[in-house]
């Protein structure tokens, strides 16, 4: 009985600790949705499209500064065709949380990222190509959950490419979610 009692205790010993140190991480799992812009020669051929984002966040209690890693897939519509653009991708960010008692707390992002495209077009090809994001958003307090809502520039480097040769290809996409 009292080896039950003292696994019993160190048991509940570690999840709690567990619980403590997850709080004093800052770990949260986002998603989010919304509208992506194509800009630059990557607008010469897609509209604009939809995204969706995944996102695991690790940001210290005493820091405004963390790391986020994101996954996402974006599809547009191609211009003057009955087919589509899709883009699936990874980015790794820093992120600086600006300190506040407001229930809006202001955020910076950016990192590098790996961006896979391809078109649904017959043989297309998929083609992956390394890229830069920046961007802005806010997180709101919602009990244990957070809002968020974020804009942010993503630039493809070689991402299109016409008669002249490869361009970077830019997009912003316009995310809104839900934060654990």
């Amino acid at each position: 009985m009292k080896t039950l009692m003292r696994g019993a205790a160190v048991g509940l010993a570690l999840a709690l600790s567990a619980q403590v140190a997850q709080a004093q991480a800052g770990l949260s799992l986002g998603l989010g949705a919304g509208a992506v812009v194509p800009t630059g020669s990557m607008a010469d051929l897609n509209s604009t499209g939809w995204s969706g984002q995944a996102a695991l966040r690790v940001k210290p209690a005493v820091s405004p500064l963390g790391f986020q890693v994101d996954a996402f897939y974006t599809r547009f519509g191609l211009d003057g065709i009955d087919a589509h653009s899709r883009m699936i991708g990874a980015t790794g960010n820093a992120v600086y949380a600006f300190s506040g008692a407001s229930a809006a707390r202001p955020y910076l992002i950016g990192g590098v990222g790996l961006y896979n495209a391809k078109a649904s077009i017959p043989d297309a090809e998929s083609q992956s190509k390394f890229g830069f994001n920046a961007g802005a958003g806010f997180d709101f307090g919602l009990g244990s959950a957070k809002l968020f809502a974020e804009g942010r520039f993503h630039a493809i480097v070689k991402g299109t490419a016409d008669l002249n040769g490869e361009k970077t290809a830019y997009m912003i996409p316009l995310t809104v979610g839900i934060r654990f």
